[in-house]
């Protein structure tokens, strides 16, 4: 791989981790302080939410992975305290795009439809 296509994948990697605990729990911001490969092979970032160095995570990317899915560590209280979900349930990155994707078709089609739904409006043309 080179530089470019690294850099790249490095971006979208850190674009889907903060998609991913953005989504999930109630977080401001998100800062990355590092990166670094594990002896395993696993691709590690490290950084901390809301401005607070005390609230950090790791997020990783197996070796077996191709990209980041839901693979963190992060304070537990924090994550309870936080959680948008009941029960602490976190959505992968895979299934929150699912349902991005299901949410602008529906908005989509709300949207298209109300441009088509005066149809006493068309019938005068239609004469």
């Amino acid at each position: 791989m080179n530089y470019y296509s690294y850099k790249d994948y490095m971006e979208k990697q850190k674009v889907r981790i903060e998609l991913f605990f953005k989504y999930n729990y109630k977080i401001d911001s998100l800062t990355f302080t590092k990166t670094e490969k594990n002896p395993m092979g696993t691709l590690v970032f490290y950084g901390y939410f809301n401005g607070d160095k005390e609230n950090d995570f790791s997020a990783d990317i197996m070796s077996y992975q191709k990209e980041f899915e839901n693979n963190n560590a992060m304070s537990s209280s924090f994550a309870r305290e936080n959680a948008n979900f009941e029960n602490g349930k976190t959505y992968t990155v895979s299934e929150i795009e699912k349902i991005q994707r299901k949410e602008r078709r529906e908005n989509s089609d709300e949207n298209s439809s109300s441009w088509f739904s005066d149809s006493a409006g068309l019938s005068k043309y239609s004469e």
